[in-house]
């Protein structure tokens, strides 16, 4: 089961049919926007096995040129997502599946030589092949939780330093 309100944090243990939903929906995408989209990668905990996460599909897809953003935006519509636009990082275009009331569908559209790009494939490949580490960070997000359930941009911000650990590492990793 997916979805959740919006603002509030609740963690659900891992659900194989993550990958399923992420699946149908990617090819969903690539129907309506494939003139457009190189690329749609499944990021977040929901597709880090084993881990908690927040019960949204988190989406990563990279467009060919921002110039064609609004090309994308009646097809994606369709698909019931919302434009929110930047939401405060540069060349980064979020759009949201399902209401105030029931998120389940995070969509993060960018090029693929955006920083981002690397940043969340990154974190994902790692912690995928190093489970301890994807323990140490599901135990962060549990607590995390007992202190920001009804606040998620600080539950978010906390996770900022491990993210960069592990990111660090997974850079290491790649120059051996």
């Amino acid at each position: 089961m997916i979805g959740l309100k919006r603002g509030v944090v609740k963690l659900s243990k891992y659900d194989p049919e993550w990958k399923t939903l992420f699946e149908e929906e990617s090819n969903k995408l690539l129907t309506v926007a494939s003139d457009y989209l190189e690329d749609v990668q499944h990021i977040g905990s929901t597709a880090i096995p084993g881990i908690v996460s927040k019960p949204i599909i988190d989406i990563l897809a990279a467009i060919n040129s921002l110039s064609n953003i609004s090309k994308i935006i009646k097809p994606l519509e369709q698909l019931d997502y919302i434009h929110r636009g930047e939401q405060g990082i540069p060349n980064r275009h979020l759009f949201v599946k399902g209401g105030e009331d029931y998120r389940t569908h995070h969509l993060h559209v960018v090029e693929k030589e955006h920083s981002e790009w690397p940043k969340h494939i990154l974190f994902r490949d790692y912690l995928r092949s190093h489970p301890l580490e994807a323990q140490e960070y599901s135990k962060l997000k549990q607590d995390l939780l007992k202190k920001y359930e009804f606040d998620r941009e600080q539950y978010t911000d906390s996770k900022s330093d491990f993210i960069k650990k592990i990111l660090e590492k997974a850079k290491q990793d790649l120059s051996i």
